[in-house]
Order: C-alpha cells, then structure tokens, then sequence
C-alpha cells in the first residue's frame, strides 16, 4: 500500500490514485489499525466475507468499486517502484491502451520475463505474436470501460488458475495492448509463495480451470490461431510443471491418468498446438498422454525438459516450426531478450 502511494501519483486527489483495500474474510478495523496516518485517511477499506480462499473475490470486489479511468490489482504482499504507476499512467493516456503489462521482477531482483514479446516490440501488442497468454497475471494497467466492454471477471470455484480466463479474454478482446518497458516494476513480493498453497492437489481439481476455459463458447469462438497459442501455454507452463512437481513414487495411477486426460482435453480443444514444441517437450508430451509410461520415465524427461540450451530444448520437434513464434528458438531469444 505504501509503495503505492509513491508510484508517482496523488493518492485521493484529482489527476491522482484512489488506494482500496479490500479486507477478504477479515474485519475491516483489522487492517485499518494497521495503517498509520495520513495514508489510512486518504485509503477505501472495502469488506469482502465470501470465505473463500481465493483471490478471486477480493479482486472483483475491488474491480466493481474502480471508478477511475484505468485500475490495477495488487497482491497482498507484493510492492511497485517508486514512480512506476506515473509512467504506466502516461502510456495508457498516450495511447488510449485498454491495457498496459507492467514489467515485472523480484523482490531478489529477478527479472520475471512474461510477456516474451516480439524483440523490440513494445505497443499495439499482438496477442499470438507478442504471446501474451505467458502474462497470466493482468498486472500493471487495465481501462475501465475495457472491463465493462468484455465483462471481465475473476473465476470463483477453483484452487488455482482463477486469472486464465480474465486475462484471456483481455488480451485477445481486441483492444490495445501495451507493455511498459523500461518503466518500474510491479515487484512480486519474496513470500508470493505463501499465497499458493504447496499441498499437492488431485490433478483433475488443479486444471479445472484449464479444462473448463478451453470447452466456453468464447473459446471455442476463436480463431484457430488464438485458441493453439492459449493452448501452447498452458501446456508449456502448467502441464509440464504438473508433471515435474511430483517424484515417481507420489504418482498414482488415478493421477496419472487424470493428467493424461487433461493434456488430451487440451490438444483436442487446439490440435496445432503442440506443433511448435521442443524436441524434449514433445518427449515429455508424450509420456504424460500415455500413462503406461512408467513414473521414472516421466521424471526423467520432465528434467531433460528443463535443460535449456542443450539441442533437443532448441530444436522444434517438427523442421517446419523451427522459426515459428511459438518455436522454441524464437521463444528463448525473446525471453532472454525482454
């Protein structure tokens, strides 16, 4: 909340930022307490008791009570440079953005390199070129009316994966998109980890989120272009990391099966998808959707995934994708260079 009121702009005052502070499952004199003045005076305390664990609540608590013209969304434990709010502020005014993606880093210092955007490309971003589905968290700017226009809504009801469908549905909504590089940072705070639980949930419960987003009609409405890139991601960076998160011996055959069943939902729902995967992601790939592949196996090409550089995570598994946007050449030297 502090660093938000020194990201460059009047807090509570014309041309400036209103701070709310939505207090979820929690009394609101609790927090107050907690503020010291004058910021506590110049703050809107906002009551959110649905008691659920889940963000998603807070956060379009806290998206309905946004009159301004454009609003962002914080973690509770997350912090933004000093003046980095103004200079967002000043490239969505420029360019009447419906969103501007903040750059991200650590609280360590690390960079966070989502959205690996097109290298150089900063504005009228492209939502397949500029792959903005790797940016799950809608953070730094979004236009108000944008939200109205889209009817845009954190996802109540599940355990993780609540942002999927907002921030695909923002970025592939066909308003501008703009990324603000070179501007501070969102800074994601060193206990973000505290907000996702490390229990180890059913893994049908884990990607409902995914199996329900790629089966709505506004999904299935897009073009096949849009629908492999959303689908490339969340294989890319949930399904992998689902099959990497458990040694061989905490697999189940149920769960084996349920993740084979989640990545057969999700190439079905986009069967170009997996054409642009590594040689050593369509490996693994593979082994997920045959679960007579054995958990040894599994782990083994999971870790062969993760070892970046070497041929087998350059080469595309098919030649023809080798310098396709989502290949993984193209991908690497984005990421690195954004």
């Amino acid at each position: 909340m502090e660093s938000a009121a020194a990201a460059g702009l009047p807090v509570g005052s014309d041309g400036g930022i209103r701070i709310n502070v939505v207090c979820h499952n929690i009394a609101v004199e609790a927090i107050r307490s907690q503020i010291a003045e004058p910021l506590a005076s110049n703050v809107r305390f906002l009551e959110c008791m649905d008691g659920i664990p889940s963000p998603a609540g807070p956060f379009n608590a806290g998206l309905a009570a946004a009159t301004a013209d454009y609003v962002g969304i914080m973690g509770s434990d997350d912090t933004l440079d000093p003046d980095s709010m103004r200079q967002w502020l000043a490239i969505a005014r420029a360019n009447n953005s419906a969103a501007v993606l903040a750059p991200q880093r650590h609280a360590s210092g690390a960079k966070v390199r989502t959205p690996p955007v097109r290298v150089g490309r900063t504005s009228k971003l492209d939502p397949v070129k500029d792959r903005l589905s790797y940016r799950t968290a809608p953070l730094g700017l979004i236009q108000t009316s944008e939200i109205h226009r889209l009817g845009l809504k954190f996802s109540n009801g599940y355990k993780s994966g609540e942002d999927q469908e907002f921030s695909a549905r923002l970025y592939f909504g066909g308003g501008r998109i703009d990324y603000a590089k070179g501007a501070g940072c969102y800074v994601v705070g060193a206990d973000a980890s505290d907000r996702v639980t490390s229990e180890s949930r059913p893994i049908g419960e884990d990607f409902r989120f995914a199996t329900d987003l790629v089966t709505t009609a506004w999904f299935l409405n897009l073009p096949e272009r849009s629908r492999s890139a959303i689908v490339t991601k969340l294989i890319r960076v949930h399904v992998f990391a689902a099959a990497g998160s458990r040694s061989p011996a905490d697999w189940t055959a149920e769960e084996r099966l349920a993740l084979s069943t989640v990545a057969t939902t999700l190439i079905e729902a986009a069967t170009a998808a997996t054409r642009p995967l590594s040689i050593a992601e369509a490996r693994l790939l593979a082994a997920i959707v045959d679960p007579g592949i054995s958990t040894l196996e599994l782990a083994r090409r999971a870790s062969s995934r993760k070892k970046f550089g070497r041929p087998a995570t350059m080469i595309a598994s098919r030649p023809g994708s080798q310098f396709a946007v989502e290949g993984p050449l193209r991908f690497m030297v984005s990421s690195a260079l954004l």
